[in-house]
């Protein structure tokens, strides 16, 4: 069927006369301050008697007059000028949307975002508040200005006060009025202090997290998780226009060409063969290669494509001494396989090719739930191992889930896998409450028993599958970081480099400022590759846009190497809370297109679709999930590195390529593993007490 490709976005018109804005040189009530730089020299002639360079910003009114003050029409010819009436835009919109009593205010990439509040999601403990944002654009897929209207899910604002609140230290951020603040802001400026003492805590309602709703004992809901993500964002983003945006009010400061979201330019749309992406799995009985598309079905008939070295595999239990009868049930169901009619996991060896016995004498249990850290240590010290003739995988029934309150909790489960790691043992955690509930119903338990077996086969050094076609000699690194969003603070970066066959080699991880250690990794790894075979191309997926600082030392390196191989760095983004996405209205209601599928959404910029629907949809099903795009920023040092019209579709295959190598999840992923791996690495490496020891290095044990 022929893809009809919509996106969210709204063209309007350039406007019929030029904007004027107000200009002047103190921060007067209502102003907004630019920074004198981003005008075009007429800046200098509406203040001929003042040095430029001596002042920070220029403050503007947008279109309220200021007395005796000057005012200048926007070039919108100028590239500087066009980001200032971008911000006179966001100006309208801010204002406009303020005028209507809504809540408004910056998204983390400080766009305009909308609260709606809503009508049937309210409950005594909280409202409910729909969240939109708006990005403006010039031309960047059409000719005309662009409004990208996008849906960064719900806030639930709480009905009880800050100031009827004991346990304050729980609260994060805070509705107040029609705008939000922090409320742990930490005052060291005036205008934080005024603001802050300006605040009447009767009025100012913190907006919901787990940690506050558990403390004040609110009813915590189980998220509604859409089946598919396309369906609720497009019928969202289509009733917000039409009530709030489709209006001649709103018209009159956005004329819009059509009240409808546009289409993709036919022109923008290209695709990526799907038999790029084919996966080789391991030999038949006769020696010959055997390839698949879908990881989920492969593993039902074919086996992994390596084994891990160590064959003698032994598999022991860590759990509380409440739980030790369930240990039995769950280890039958892992080794043996389920007992259910429709069987698509049929046991350890018959599904992932590797043998294991149980090791009862390394069996360890513990009685204190909340701090079993100390009898584990003592219980290890007490055993040995045989490490030169055995592999050993320890499975940690825990008691808490991932989204236990108590951050000590939390932290157990990283304690255990350094501690074992210590020892040279992989380990995988087991949510208790899920097991026991899974054991029940056998049918749904042999999903989660599959992604076990295959991230279990590949911390013990086996490889699942790879990639098929790998007629490139590249060196593929990939650089990623994770952010703790309790703390909003991103705390480590890490390096991955990969064969161009998208095996793993070994990885690094620093601290998010050492920038000359992670170019000196990204080096070493340039130099290891390279000194074993010629490099065709030198690529670098990196987790958001490499600041020259960051790349510098890379260059220089590569140069004092002498391998006159380019060099490509790959910035790659999520875009499930970001801004465009694109959706196909051709495939019945599911919206979500092809797999492979690419988008030039501006220069060297592109949305890329990496989802397991293929053309002909005959493996798709609705358990594979409906993943948004990424988006994907291509650049290069080298002056003639686009020469070649093929590489921008060999970088984006490759990114491509490196999606369908993930060994935690049978589930296709839409990021690639060079910016996954480093990331799952990222968030427990800083929460060891010790570091990962180096021989972890070149190991999945994170998976």
């Amino acid at each position: 069927m022929q893809e009809h490709l919509k996106t969210n976005i709204l063209n309007f018109k350039w406007p019929s006369s030029t904007p004027v804005i107000y200009l002047s040189l103190e921060d007067i009530e209502e102003s907004h301050p630019i920074h004198w730089s981003k005008f075009s020299k007429q800046i200098k002639k509406a203040f001929p008697d003042t040095d430029l360079s001596q002042v920070e910003h220029i403050y503007t009114t947008f279109t309220q007059e200021i007395p005796n003050a000057p005012s200048i029409k926007i070039n919108l010819v100028k590239d500087k000028e066009l980001r200032i009436y971008k911000q006179f835009l966001k100006h309208q919109l801010k204002t406009y949307f303020l005028e209507k009593g809504y809540i408004v205010v910056k998204n983390f990439v400080r766009d305009v975002q909308v609260w709606i509040p809503s009508k049937n999601g309210n409950t005594a403990d909280y409202n409910l508040y729909y969240k939109f944002s708006f990005k403006i654009q010039f031309a960047k897929l059409t000719d005309l200005p662009e409004l990208i209207i996008s849906y960064d899910g719900t806030s639930k604002v709480l009905t009880k006060s800050v100031q009827d609140i004991e346990e304050t230290e729980y609260i994060k951020r805070c509705v107040y009025g029609q705008k939000t603040f922090n409320y742990q802001m930490d005052l060291d400026t005036e205008d934080k202090e005024e603001f802050y003492n300006s605040i009447d805590f009767s009025q100012a309602f913190p907006i919901f997290n787990l940690q506050l709703a558990r403390a004040l004992n609110t009813p915590i809901e189980e998220p509604e998780r859409p089946k598919n993500k396309y369906q609720k964002y497009v019928t969202l983003i289509t009733n917000f226009a039409e009530k709030y945006l489709f209006t001649e009010e709103f018209k009159a400061l956005f004329p819009f060409k059509q009240d409808a979201f546009i289409d993709v330019p036919g022109n923008r749309i290209n695709h990526i063969n799907p038999n790029l992406g084919l996966l080789e799995f391991g030999k038949d009985q006769y020696g010959n290669k055997k390839t698949h598309l879908v990881p989920k079905k492969a593993m039902n008939i074919l086996s992994p494509y390596r084994r891990p070295n160590n064959q003698n595999i032994k598999i022991f239990f860590i759990c509380h001494s409440s739980h030790k009868n369930d240990v039995l049930k769950f280890y039958d169901n892992f080794k043996n396989g389920v007992q259910t009619e429709k069987v698509f996991y049929k046991g350890l060896e018959a599904y992932v090719n590797i043998k294991a016995s149980s090791s009862k004498e390394h069996f360890i249990e513990f009685t204190n739930e909340s701090d079993p850290i100390p009898e584990i240590v003592e219980k290890l010290e007490s055993l040995t191992f045989d490490h030169d003739n055995i592999k050993y995988a320890a499975f940690y029934l825990s008691p808490f889930d991932r989204f236990t309150p108590d951050p000590d909790d939390r932290e157990i489960y990283i304690r255990i896998k350094e501690l074992f790691l210590n020892e040279g043992i992989v380990t995988q955690v087991v949510d208790y409450e899920k097991m026991v509930i899974n054991i029940e119903n056998q049918y749904n338990f042999q999903f989660s028993l599959q992604n076990m077996a295959l991230a279990i086969h590949a911390k013990l050094g086996g490889a699942p599958w790879k990639l098929a076609v790998t007629d490139k000699k590249e060196l593929v690194i990939g650089v990623g970081a994770f952010t703790n969003q309790g703390e909003n603070r991103r705390y480590i970066a890490s390096a991955f480099s990969f064969q161009n066959n998208g095996l793993f080699r070994n990885f690094e991880y620093f601290n998010q400022n050492e920038t000359e250690l992670l170019a000196g990794s990204i080096l070493k790894a340039i130099r290891d590759f390279t000194s074993v075979t010629q490099a065709d191309k030198v690529v670098i997926h990196f987790y958001k846009e490499m600041k020259y600082e960051e790349l510098k030392p890379i260059i220089e390196g590569m140069h004092k190497l002498k391998l006159g191989v380019p060099l490509y760095i790959l910035n790659i983004n999520k875009t499930e809370s970001e801004d465009i996405i694109a959706y196909d209205l051709n495939w019945d209601d599911k919206l979500m297109p092809v797999s492979g599928t690419y988008i030039r959404i501006a220069e060297n910029q592109f949305l890329l679709f990496n989802n397991a629907r293929y053309p002909s949809d005959r493996f798709y099903s609705d358990t594979d999930g409906y993943p948004f795009p990424i988006k994907i920023k291509i650049s290069s040092p080298d002056d003639d590195a686009f020469e070649d019209v093929e590489v921008i579709e060999e970088l984006l295959t490759q990114v491509y390529q490196f999606s369908r190598l993930y060994w935690k999840s049978l589930r296709q992923q839409n990021v690639p593993i060079t910016i996954k791996y480093p990331e799952m690495v990222a968030q427990i490496a800083p929460r060891f007490n010790n570091g990962i020891p180096n021989e972890a290095k070149d190991k999945l044990w994170f998976l």
